[in-house]
């Protein structure tokens, strides 16, 4: 089990991730990130019920709880802002899952300042069995987000030790014009 302070900064993170690709799934047009939205919302609702599981054994060991209480709501107050953060990502991927798109003002108003990419190791992927470093996405101004395996996900420093196997999905984000070469970079 997670402690509370770890399972709240995952949520910060995974907060951060599902409302980049909710925006980006619309003014991308894109189902696939939307559907990647969906996966990290499920991420978001496991760590909502650790944060809140954490803190009820918090407040058991206390000695005294009746001081922590208000602080310890407020633990359970940010996980259950960031599943309504995350609950709202559906309105918004509801417009790419609808085959509408995105009005031309949203993309006008939101812009687009970096682009997302959504990469799937198969079996004929060059990067396979490749450390993610060795890939050197830096040069064409690419970052990655995440990579999912599966329902696990790897985030932060963890990336530089992830050695890519078929099946991981690799959200990347970066400019519009070098996405081709970051495709390539897998393909």
């Amino acid at each position: 089990m997670k402690n509370v302070k770890d399972a709240l900064y995952e949520l910060k993170t995974f907060s951060e991730f599902v409302v980049t690709l909710g925006y980006a799934a619309i003014l991308q047009n894109d189902i696939d990130i939307a559907v990647e939205a969906q996966h990290v919302k499920d991420k978001i609702r496991t760590l909502s019920y650790e944060i809140r599981v954490a803190t009820i054994y918090t407040v058991r060991s206390s000695r005294d709880s009746s001081k922590e209480i208000f602080q310890l709501a407020s633990l359970l107050q940010v996980g259950v802002a960031a599943k309504e953060i995350s609950d709202g990502i559906d309105d918004l991927v509801e417009i790419v899952v609808r085959g509408g798109g995105a009005h031309p003002l949203l993309r006008a108003v939101y812009g687009m300042e970096k682009y997302i990419l959504k990469v799937e190791i198969n079996e004929k992927s060059k990067a396979k069995g490749k450390r993610l470093t060795q890939i050197n996405l830096e040069e064409i101004g690419y970052e990655t987000l995440f990579v999912r395996r599966g329902k696990e996900y790897i985030i932060n420093e963890q990336l530089d030790d992830i050695v890519l196997k078929k099946g991981d999905v690799i959200i990347l984000r970066g400019s519009e014009e070098n996405c081709q070469k970051a495709e390539n970079k897998f393909s």
